[in-house]
């Protein structure tokens, strides 16, 4: 029997084998590795050179445009943060694993087995769900995209030429975009990924046009999107451990996906490791990963009390908060520059830093 069954090739899959590796370990996706893009990759730079895939970086920078109606700042953070291709840091990670790769869609699971579509059972010691939101591997039947714990966003590749230098990566918090979400423009390169997010199920299609013609921003040539799991769910039942969006730790309010994904991946890739070296009993690595999953659960409480906020309150509330935090910003004019210190938001879930696991 192989030791561990790991579902789906992304980063929270890719880091749990790098984790596993000297281990029997199998790796399926429907898809080959490093297809599908999701997501606009972004990440801090420390994070990409631990996952040792810095030749994937396509544009690293320290500023941020945020722009709330029309007052607009321009802030300087406190490390860098770096935009990626997606296919060459899952490929670099790939390079790092001794796993194999099958490609299989996963469909279900009955008992200690993954179902596949076309009827193969998939056996493991282990398995790992790091399949998404869709966690396929769950008792109860796959996510449907209607799920509460969801949000949604939308995303275009647009050649450089074709939309405005902004001043680092840029968001747009404007009700008259979106309700309950905000926009994006980040430098990517050759081109400029932008893209619109929202907390609830309003139509995305009228906000990217609105973002295009507000921001001067031509049409795409490459077009991705989904869904983002960013409420925490069950991370273990029965033999398996969910990772990354299959256990709902994407970072509510900015929706950031990788960092967690790397985060969670590591802990249970090192948990797992150790119950199949006899350092833990099974029992042990399942309710040690419970445990620091639950750890963080207040910080994503409060971020998710922030995103209802985000989508109730009007738009001078909210730019009225950022004015409490980090200045007023300018309605005409240049923005003013402000130096943003480092906030808690930004220590948690850090891989590079994962030492010591509960």
């Amino acid at each position: 029997m192989t030791d561990c069954l790991i579902v789906g090739a992304s980063f929270a899959g890719l880091v749990a084998a790098r984790e596993l590796r000297g281990h029997d370990v199998l790796i399926v996706d429907r898809s080959p590795i490093g297809a599908h893009q999701t997501s606009a990759c972004a990440l801090p730079t420390r994070l990409i050179e631990w996952l040792g895939a810095a030749e994937a970086v396509l544009h690293e920078d320290t500023r941020m445009h945020l722009r709330i109606g029309s007052s607009a700042w321009n802030l300087n953070l406190p490390e860098a943060y770096c935009v990626i291709d997606y296919e060459a840091c899952c490929r670099a990670l790939a390079a790092q694993c001794d796993a194999r790769f099958e490609q299989i869609r996963v469909v279900g699971r009955d008992g200690d087995s993954a179902v596949g579509a076309g009827g193969e059972r998939l056996a493991a010691t282990h398995l790992i769900d790091a399949s998404g939101w869709r966690r396929v591997l769950d008792a109860g039947g796959p996510t449907r995209g209607s799920h509460d714990g969801l949000v949604i966003g939308t995303e275009d590749h647009v050649p450089a030429g074709a939309a405005p230098t902004t001043n680092g990566f840029a968001f747009y918090v404007a009700k008259s975009l979106l309700k309950a979400g905000y926009g994006w423009s980040f430098p990517a390169g050759s081109h400029v990924r932008a893209g619109v997010g929202s907390f609830t199920r309003e139509p995305l299609q009228p906000a990217m046009a609105g973002l295009r013609q507000r921001e001067q921003i031509g049409a795409g040539t490459e077009h991705h999107g989904g869904a983002i799991a960013c409420t925490p769910r069950e991370p273990v039942q029965g033999p398996v451990v969910f990772v990354g969006d299959a256990a709902g730790q994407a970072l509510p309010v900015t929706l950031e996906g990788i960092r967690p994904a790397a985060y969670f991946g590591a802990a249970a890739g090192r948990l797992l490791a150790a119950s199949l070296d006899g350092r833990l009993t099974a029992t042990d690595a399942h309710a040690r990963y419970a445990a620091l999953h639950a750890s963080h659960r207040p910080g994503y409480d409060r971020l998710n009390q922030a995103q209802r906020w985000i989508r109730l309150l009007p738009e001078f509330a909210i730019r009225r908060m950022a004015t409490k935090r980090i200045g007023p910003g300018a309605r005409s004019g240049p923005p003013p520059e402000v130096e943003l210190g480092r906030h808690r938001y930004l220590q948690v879930l850090r891989a590079e830093e994962l030492d010591e696991l509960p």
